[in-house]
Formats: structure tokens, sequence, C-alpha cells
């Protein structure tokens, strides 16, 4: 598992654990959410390269390529937001045409925002991975004043992670004999969100054998516009079988549903061998069906699918 994997895969963790209460600096406090989207589509990495003429940063790319985008530690309107690619040409190709992109400063990309300010990649300094490439301006005036975060793109997320969403790069500038530091009495509390979101929901559906003795098959579906993608599908002899796949798949860094359903159906006609060795057809009368929902892989784990009634 690469760098960014990990990180982003400790992030998921805190939260899965109830860990989003945060607290910035000046007092900001309250239930953050977040939301990680689905990887960028290659297609949009090569529109990308093909309107700008550079490659992406490596490690900014392998974000891409897990999480097209990102709102991270959002109180309100307010944490970091890493645009999707797509929106990270719109906004650059704006950029220079209103004149935010200065056209003697015009080596960056506006790739997110954090606190009133945009995140910016500066373009000649990514053409090396040796170089800080990750740079801060205020919405207001143009990319001839900008700060040096003086970080890559994976150190930068990593130590956003540890900082809570806050500008972490400004902690030292504070000084004691020259700035006033201070927080109001009263600190509006946002209401709890969405906790996390790779996909926002997955759909499973356990159809039962028509042989007593058969397989289960189980297909596993996310969500695209609104409607359900099937993802994969598979046979299994038992129950616990099933339970093994799901739990493992559920458990995946890259997937951490907040809504999880479960739909278990019963074939509409059973087979069966009688003594001779014969094969004996049956219409159920009423085919089983059950419903289960869950909110978040956790809730999954305490509370499995039930076999249905007959089928233990």
């Amino acid at each position: 598992m690469n760098q960014i994997a990990v990180v982003l895969d400790g992030l998921k963790q805190k939260i899965s654990h109830g860990s989003t209460f945060i607290q910035r600096s000046y007092n900001s406090i309250g239930q953050a959410t977040f939301h990680l989207p689905k990887p960028v589509k290659p297609e949009t990495l090569q529109a990308f390269q093909a309107e700008f003429k550079q490659p992406l940063p490596s490690e900014y790319q392998t974000f891409l390529e897990l999480h097209d985008g990102a709102k991270l530690f959002m109180l309100g309107d307010e944490g970091l937001v890493l645009y999707p690619l797509e929106e990270v040409i719109e906004k650059t190709i704006e950029a220079k045409e209103d004149g935010l992109i200065d056209e003697d400063y015009d080596h960056y990309w506006i790739i997110g925002e954090v606190n009133e300010g945009y995140l910016l990649i500066h373009t000649d300094h990514a053409k090396t991975e040796d170089t800080p490439y990750m740079y801060w301006k205020y919405h207001e005036g143009s990319t001839e004043d900008t700060d040096a975060i003086g970080q890559n793109f994976g150190t930068f997320l990593e130590r956003s992670i540890i900082a809570q969403g806050d500008m972490y790069w400004e902690f030292n500038i504070f000084d004691v004999r020259e700035d006033d530091y201070y927080v109001e009495e009263e600190t509006e509390h946002e209401q709890a969100g969405v906790p996390i979101a790779s996909e926002e929901r997955v759909r499973i559906e356990i159809e039962y054998p028509i042989y007593r003795r058969g397989g289960f098959i189980v297909s596993f579906y996310t969500y695209e516009n609104g409607k359900p993608d099937l993802w994969w599908r598979s046979d299994y002899d038992t129950m616990k079988q099933v339970h093994r796949s799901l739990l493992s798949t559920l458990d995946e860094p890259r997937f951490h549903f907040t809504e999880i359903n479960v739909f278990q159906k019963e074939a509409p006609i059973w087979q069966n061998e009688d003594a001779s060795g014969e094969l004996i057809a049956k219409r159920v009368e009423h085919p089983q069906t059950q419903i289960m929902q869950y909110d978040g892989y956790q809730a999954f784990v305490n509370d499995l699918p039930r076999p249905l009634p007959g089928w233990e």
C-alpha cells in the first residue's frame, strides 16, 4: 500500500471509530463531515494532460486514482476541499481568463481551497519530485502574491489530516509579542452530518438456491448517478462463506459505505431428490424475502444478515 493510501486508510479508521468531533484554531469546533468520492476517470486524466501539456505530480495523481477530490473536516462550508480533476481544469482556465492567475505568474493549477483561500500547485516546481510545489493564496487578489506551503502533496495531505483541516503551515508564524490570539466566548456548534463516504451506499442481493444443496448467488451493487451498478457477482456454498466475502469486501480501505442494504430472496421453486434419486420440483407458495439496512460497516459486523427461516 502506498503512502497516500495508508494516510487515507488511517483517516477512515479514525472516523469509523466515531472520531469526528474536531477543534481547530480560534476554537472552531463541531461535528465534522467527510466525503471521499470515486477514483478519477482515465479520460479525465488524459483531458488534463492535453489541456496543460504536463503530467500531474505522482503523489497528487495517486490521490486522484483513489478519490477524485475530497471534502475533509467540514464544519458547515469550512474545511479542506480538494476539487475533482474536472473542476481543477475548469477553475484553472477560468482563473487565467479572469486574471486570478496573473499572466506574469501563470505557473499554477488551482486544486482546492481551505480557510478563505485557494490551494495551488506550482507547475514549474511540480516538474521534479524533490521541489516543494504546494502553495496557498487568499480568494481575493492574483497569484502575484502567494504563500509557499513548503511541501509536496503527500506530506501536505498527511499534515492537513493531523491538523484536522487547519492551515498547519501557519502555526509557527504567530508571535506572542506582535499578534493577538483570541477565541469568541460563544461558538456555534455544527450539526453532525454523514460521517464518511467513498461510496454513499451499497446494495447487496443474496439469491437463495433452487437446489436445497445448491449455492447462494451474491450480487454486489454500488451506485452511479443514483442508479445501482453491478460491481461483482459470485456463488457460495454456505451463508458463512457469504458473510466472509462481504466482510472482506466492505472492509477494503477504498470502500467505506454509510448505508448498506441487504436483500435476501428465496427462489420461487426448489428442487430436491427423492429416495430413488429422481429430481422433484416444487413451487414455493410464498417465497421469503428479507431486507436489512445498516448504517456503515461496523453495524453490519455487529448484526450479520441472518439466513431465512428454514435455511439455518
